[in-house]
């Protein structure tokens, strides 16, 4: 067993970021106190969000999978595949990587008509690893008297702080882990295979090749695909001088209504001219044939390890999200270029 012990860092003050009216019913609630997420076996929310992951952290510090399963809403353990599996991933990450963690802000709903109440609750985290700062985002149901089995963790998603933009919109059920290279968890399938099968390709100048590693749901949409094949091709022999990888993630996500597994690399690509970062989106399995198969790639001007994006920079955005909305091929060059 692995006895890394959690450093917490204690902030200047202590908040609960409740929205408007709702706050009182919502504190409410949360009045009485006490040490552990379960009592008596069912859920129970505290009032402060860094107690919610004080009390998570003593979970992953004793390996105690089977609680925090049970701290996840009924409907959730029923209708997410995987689900301890992925608890057990984020042990295994927080008890390998994280050497502490603060607590970062939050928002809080809750409404009360015709005698329905509802209270949902989103909090979010830094993770401090020898890699950098990593997000992680807890999202809860306080409260459901119409749909009980909703009360309890609905989502926890983990991904590096520099990819706020790409992630902490994303709300899925479960949990969602997003790695650095250096975090990813040994023996993950895939790796750097697709960015080398893309080089090759590019490199003997097969650009039929490029678009047989896209679905064929990719190919019926997207605009150009033999143009910007050729387009790509030509980028990676010509401008690129090396890549390397940046993250990487897997996970069972919902698409047209139905489960696929899903993967998604991004690479950082060096040239003459500046950084790049090479995103690329693939299904692994679906119940649609059509749908396996590359989905996207895009390619556009990167910040080096570490920087920020601007938050008024819309542009930058739209090209870290262009290959999550879209299929086939993406571009964008440095300004020299």
């Amino acid at each position: 067993m692995n006895t890394k012990r959690f450093r917490m860092i204690i902030p200047l003050s202590l908040c609960v970021l409740l929205c408007g009216c709702h706050g009182n019913l919502i504190g409410n609630l949360l009045a009485s106190e006490h040490t552990e997420l379960l009592v008596d076996g069912e859920y129970k929310p505290f009032n402060v969000p860094r107690n919610t992951m004080e009390a998570l952290m003593k979970l992953v510090e004793a390996e105690d999978a089977d609680t925090i399963y049970e701290v996840f809403s009924l409907a959730v353990r029923e209708n997410t595949e995987g689900l301890y599996g992925q608890i057990q991933e984020f042990i295994r990450f927080a008890e390998e990587n994280v050497t502490a963690w603060d607590f970062l802000s939050g928002t809080g709903k809750g409404d009360r008509h015709s005698g329905v109440a509802t209270m949902t609750r989103a909090s979010f985290y830094t993770f401090s690893t020898d890699s950098g700062i990593y997000r992680c985002d807890i999202g809860e149901v306080l409260k459901d008297t119409v749909e009980p089995n909703l009360v309890g963790f609905s989502d926890i998603t983990v991904y590096p702080n520099e990819l706020s933009w790409e992630y902490a919109p994303k709300k899925p059920v479960g949990i969602y882990i997003v790695y650095r290279m250096e975090d990813q968890p040994q023996g993950a399938i895939g790796g750097p295979y697709t960015m080398k099968r893309l080089v090759e390709l590019a490199q003997a100048g097969d650009t039929d090749g490029l678009c047989e590693c896209f679905s064929l749901s990719a190919k019926g949409t997207a605009e150009d695909m033999p143009e910007k094949a050729q387009e790509l091709a030509e980028f990676l022999r010509e401008r690129m001088a090396s890549w390397e990888h940046y993250t990487w993630t897997e996970n069972i996500e919902m698409l047209d209504g139905a489960k696929a597994t899903t993967r998604e690399m991004f690479f950082y690509l060096h040239t003459d001219n500046g950084l790049y970062r090479c995103d690329i989106r693939e299904v692994l399995e679906s119940r649609d044939p059509a749908d396996v198969g590359v989905s996207s790639i895009s390619v556009f001007p990167a910040l080096y390890p570490g920087e920020d994006p601007e938050y008024e920079d819309e542009a930058y955005k739209e090209y870290c999200t262009w290959g999550r909305d879209n299929a086939g091929i993406f571009i964008v060059y440095w300004q020299d270029n």
